[in-house]
């Protein structure tokens, strides 16, 4: 349980302190002291140069985040009586995660300069990014000793822009000194402007093989978002909605948000985390599965923050772009950090849409073979011979020809449809998963082993193949194939442009809409609103003028750390980043960056890393004796 206070701790606006003239933290102080975050004593003073306790470090950052205070029932720690001057802010911090609950927190104690740079990342809402910031250099000759945490919140300070550490440039961090209260305001000031200007920091890593890894964070979240338990997860909106209903009825808020063609079903509406997992533990109880999640109510304004993540691979030569099956050989879900270890690929991210049963919905070709059909009207990227990429909606053009005969093939690895022809080929699946409504043309090689007619579900020979069909598709296949003769059976995937350079294409990769073409916005492909103009978790594939390619993932559902984006303002990113020509891929869920077979971005399902039906791989360069498999 908790209890609001009021919006403003011990600190009041007072007169400017005539011990703050000349001095370099002055402009921070007198800023903060403006807007009635900090104060001076009762004489005037605000003696810049004396030791800050950690409570009133604490009250300060509290204040600067404009957030009502709030007291529990049950306190964070065991050494802040409800009677402490700043056991509101301390509380406060605690329940929305800038200060870790439990044990003694030493309120009137000073506040150690490393700890100050911890509070600091927790407050921007930073925690996941100092991971990977804690391997950046640091110009300072004593900052060998630090924590994780403390590396990568002083890595975040000092490379932001505009920068969260503003003191006088000096060789030395002193983590382990008593920070003094210039600076704390100057670190508050810090958060202020980088909340309100939009501060951003990068993170550049050389993988080899030409490729670099590119991580950046812009913004900080400026409202409060809500948490909410999630009870259930539904295809049919119907269930989801009884299920809500259920809960309104039991005097609990309920929501149905649509996220991923799922109807997610979600409970409370709670302003810290705490009181969520109370709800959940309940919930939990009587059978519910149940996950923790936080939304906010104006996603799509927010001016941040997002989260970047991008794979940039030089001129044609170096390292290899290629698709595969996450599985391996055959279609089904599996993750793409699971593929990625086991091709050995420098980075990968997930590939194309796919159906619940982890077949690929659009084009997929693997070293020159038709592994899944086009969507109609869709845009595909072609991977050519050289390493350059092309985009293009394309065509199925595909035939079995026998003495002569040739007879049109409708699609490849997919559900049957009426009066079609479809090949089945090993990817698929051990075997046709038809019914018996058609005839099967099974090859062994090229080769017609034998013509089955009412009676589905065939097995595929492996090296071989399956023509199915119905309806008109049946009576083709009966009258033109017979045991013994040979068969080739060939697909390809032609641009509707009809662009010659196609013709040295070997792998393609389904995805949509086109986001840029010669630096112009397409989108459009009959893709709905509520996916193309809401804020999601995105993964694209990107050309720059000079051929360099560039795989992008944009983080979202998740409000500290990014909000996610819509379509135009991922084609606005990829401008920025100097991409002419770029598609969509599979995003929300599904998206996922992993740099050296670990997952380095923050994938948005309850659940973690997604299950995905196909990848994309950067594999090093081919040398003598050396080839890295894709199954």
């Amino acid at each position: 349980m908790l209890v609001l206070v009021g919006a403003w701790g011990p600190e009041r606006a007072a007169a400017q302190p005539a011990d703050v003239t000349g001095h370099w933290a002055e402009e921070q102080v007198l800023d903060l002291l403006r807007r009635g975050i900090i104060s001076a004593d009762p004489e005037g003073r605000f003696n810049p140069d004396g030791a800050i306790g950690r409570g009133q470090f604490v009250a300060w950052l509290v204040s600067a985040r404009a957030i009502p205070r709030i007291r529990l029932e049950a306190r964070p720690f065991t050494d802040v009586p409800t009677s402490h001057a700043f056991a509101p802010e301390i509380e406060t911090a605690a329940a929305y995660g800038m200060v870790v609950s439990g044990g003694a927190f030493r309120p009137d104690s000073p506040m150690l300069r490393a700890d100050g740079f911890e509070a600091l990342l927790r407050t921007l809402g930073h925690t996941f990014e100092s991971s990977y910031m804690s391997l950046a250099p640091l110009p300072f000759v004593d900052a060998d000793g630090l924590s994780t945490v403390a590396r990568g919140a002083v890595a975040v300070a000092v490379r932001s822009a505009p920068p969260l550490l503003r003191e006088p440039p000096s060789d030395r961090l002193r983590p382990g000194e008593v920070m003094t209260r210039a600076e704390a305001a100057s670190l508050v000031w810090g958060y202020i402007q980088a909340v309100e200007r939009g501060g951003r920091f990068t993170f550049v890593r050389p993988l080899g093989s030409g490729v670099t890894l590119v991580l950046e964070k812009r913004g900080a979240l400026r409202s409060l978002p809500a948490w909410r338990v999630q009870i259930g997860a539904f295809a049919e909106e119907d269930r989801a909605r009884q299920l809500a209903s259920s809960m309104r009825a039991r005097g609990l808020a309920a929501f149905v948000d649509l996220l991923d063609d799922l109807h997610k079903v979600r409970v409370g509406s709670f302003a810290t985390r705490g009181e969520a997992v109370e709800l959940q533990r309940r919930l939990s109880g009587e059978g519910f599965q149940t996950a923790l999640v936080v939304t906010l109510p104006d996603y799509e304004v927010l001016p941040g923050p997002f989260w970047t993540g991008a794979v940039l691979i030089e001129a044609p030569g170096g390292a290899r772009l290629r698709p595969a099956l996450a599985r391996g050989a055959e279609m089904g879900r599996g993750r793409t950090s699971d593929a990625a270890r086991r091709t050995g690929a420098i980075a990968a991210v997930n590939g194309g849409f796919f159906a619940s049963g982890g077949g690929p919905l659009g084009c997929l070709v693997i070293d020159r073979e038709v592994v899944a059909s086009p969507q109609p009207g869709r845009t595909c990227a072609g991977i050519h011979e050289d390493g350059g990429v092309l985009f293009d909606v394309v065509r199925l053009e595909a035939a079995a020809t026998a003495d002569g005969r040739s007879t049109t093939i409708d699609g490849v690895n997919r559900a049957r449809g009426s009066d079609e022809i479809i090949l089945y080929r090993p990817a698929f699946g051990a075997s046709t998963r038809t019914n018996n409504f058609g005839a099967e043309v099974i090859l062994a090689g090229d080769t017609v082993l034998s013509v089955v007619d009412g009676r589905g579900n065939n097995s595929i020979p492996a090296g071989g193949s399956v023509l199915s069909g119905h309806g008109r598709g049946r009576s083709a296949l009966l009258t033109a194939f017979r045991p013994g003769e040979r068969v080739v059976a060939a697909a390809r995937l032609g641009p509707v442009s009809g662009d010659p350079r196609w013709s040295g294409v070997r792998h393609v990769i389904g995805g949509g809409p086109r986001l840029l073409a010669a630096g112009q916005f397409v989108g459009g492909e009959g893709f709905r609103p509520s996916f193309s103009d809401r804020r999601h978790p995105r993964t694209a594939l990107g050309v720059l003028a000079d051929g360099r390619v560039l795989l992008v993932t944009v983080d979202g559902r998740q409000p500290y750390h990014s909000l996610g984006m819509n379509l135009l303002e991922l084609a606005m990113l990829l401008l920025q980043l100097g991409v002419t020509d770029a598609l969509n891929l599979d995003g929300g869920g599904s998206t996922t960056l992993v740099v050296g077979g670990s997952v380095v971005n923050l994938p948005s399902d309850e659940a973690g890393e997604r299950p995905v039906s196909d990848v994309l791989l950067v594999l090093p360069p081919e040398s003598a004796g050396r080839r890295h498999p894709v199954q």
